[in-house]
Formats: structure tokens, sequence, C-alpha cells
């Protein structure tokens, strides 16, 4: 597996995994908008694909830092690559670069699998959002924020 950070050129790739990942994807443009902030910064990882030597973007982390703390906007692994560990190489590699004391995150309390991740990352609940997340069907989930504290 190969992590590299994001960049500009990346928009499209991270744009289509997250795609791939949610049912509201965001769209290149607003991709383009945060990785252009002061702050933002993301990672892709990518695993050896179908040709020779090719390797293919199965995922993305995106975060904003500011005053000293870290925020995961957004990661996304896609179904078939799911289960090989690459979520915890992205939080691995944005913990690596951080330049922060604190890295949080907001999660839909009914995703069971991201909550088991996050804690085994050392996450922990710090908070509740009522209703934060709204789901194609309509269905409203509450959110749970979620920190790590660092170095």
């Amino acid at each position: 597996m190969k992590v590299e950070a994001a960049a500009l050129p990346h928009t499209d790739i991270i744009a289509a995994l997250h795609a791939a990942c949610f049912e509201d994807p965001w769209t290149s443009e607003s991709i383009s908008g945060l990785l252009a902030t002061p702050g933002t910064a993301g990672w892709i990882a990518s695993l050896e694909g179908g040709g020779e030597g090719q390797e293919e973007p199965v995922g993305f982390l995106l975060v904003r830092a500011a005053a000293g703390e870290a925020e995961i906007l957004s990661i996304g692994v896609v179904p078939a690559a799911r289960g090989q560990r690459v979520a915890s190489r992205l939080i691995d590699a944005a913990v690596e670069q951080l330049q922060a004391s604190a890295l949080f995150l907001d999660v839909a309390a009914d995703n069971r699998a991201a909550l088991k991740l996050y804690e085994r990352e050392g996450f922990e609940v710090v908070g509740r959002r009522q209703a934060y997340y709204k789901r194609a069907s309509g269905q409203q989930v509450d959110s749970l924020t979620m920190k790590r504290l660092l170095g």
C-alpha cells in the first residue's frame, strides 16, 4: 500500500473516491476549494492494481488544522478495499504530518464499522450532535464527535 500527500492535481481522484464511498458526494470544485485553503491537507492511499506495477487509488483523508488542533473533514475507503487497514494507514500518515495536539472527527452514531476503527485508533467520544446527518431516505442520524490526543 502506498500513501501519498494529496494536492490540487488529485482533486478529481478524491472526488471519485468520495463518490464511491458516500451517498452525498463532494464535488471536485468543493474539494479543490478545501485543498487550496491554508491549513487543509489530504492523503490518498493506493493498492497495487490490475496491471503490473500499477496502483489504484482506494482511499483518501482530508484534514484541516488550526490553532494547534486538527479535524478530519472526510475519510473514505472504497468498499472493495475495506478491511485492509487502508483507513488506519491514512490516519497514521495524517498524525505523522500534523503539528497539532489533538485530532477531532464526526461520525454517524450508527456507523459501527467506523466507530470500531476510530476507537482502535485511539479516538474517544467527546460529544453528540442531534440529527446532524440526513440520509438520502430522509432519516436523520446523530453525529458523535470524537477526539484523539496527539504527541
